[in-house]
């Protein structure tokens, strides 16, 4: 409790009590709206990671997705690829954390599209977390699934043959590269929020279609287009 006051308290020297209002909007409300738990931080020290590795060089501390943040780019993302191809896109949140952008996307996309959303979250306590959130939002376990696992296995969780994959810079470095790599053969839209290492985007192909410049790291985006999206039959970009 100590802790989270002397962080409350050099967040409002940093950022001004605007922030605190802004948060509360965008995190706080969504858990006091659907009875969640993932407004919550959860510092890199105090995660219960399922590998080690890499991964625990490479994670970052869990801080929940905006809503609007999320809304937005899935909406830009289904503008994209249009409504036919969206639907048939399934959504990963790789990092999910206690769920909140995959929780987002379901509430309002889950029960339309042809596969259930996967998060990924290496930290076994956090996803726990988010399957309790998950049905917490009323959704069966087949509906919106969560995996404690690490996100350099993502293939092992992708139906079908395109995705959109959502990224809030939960790891970087060696962790990234082998993501990012071990999807160069799959369809995808790539959400990446807070993107920390966009300049690793061209060596893997991307190509990045927009960019959201907020006012905070945590409303800075972008959405990229994969190299295989981009050279699939018929595709006219």
């Amino acid at each position: 409790m100590v802790a989270k006051l002397f962080y409350a308290l050099s967040i409002l020297r940093r950022r001004g009590l605007s922030f605190f209002f802004i948060y509360f909007r965008e995190s706080v409300w969504f858990d006091l709206r659907h009875r969640t738990r993932t407004s919550a931080r959860v510092p890199k020290q105090d995660q219960d990671l399922v590998e080690a590795g890499t991964d625990a060089a490479d994670g970052l501390l869990y801080v929940a997705s905006f809503t609007t943040v999320t809304r937005q780019s899935v909406a830009l993302a289904e503008q994209i690829l249009g409504s036919a191809r969206f639907r048939q896109a399934q959504f990963l949140d790789l990092g999910c954390g206690k769920g909140k952008a995959l929780l987002v996307y379901a509430l309002n996309y889950a029960r339309m599209v042809q596969h259930p959303p996967v998060g990924i979250e290496y930290d076994s306590d956090l996803a726990d977390l988010a399957k309790a959130n998950v049905r917490a939002c009323g959704f069966q376990p087949n509906e919106v699934q969560v995996a404690a696992d690490s996100a350099t296995n993502i293939r092992e969780y992708t139906a079908g043959d395109l995705s959109i994959i959502y990224l809030y810079n939960s790891f970087q470095g060696e962790t990234l590269g082998h993501v990012l790599n071990a999807l160069r053969d799959h369809p995808h839209l790539l959400i990446y929020v807070d993107p920390a290492e966009a300049q690793r985007l061209a060596h893997f192909g991307y190509e990045i279609l927009e960019r959201r410049k907020g006012r905070y790291n945590a409303d800075t985006w972008l959405v990229a287009r994969s190299e295989t999206l981009r050279t699939e039959p018929g595709d006219a970009g």
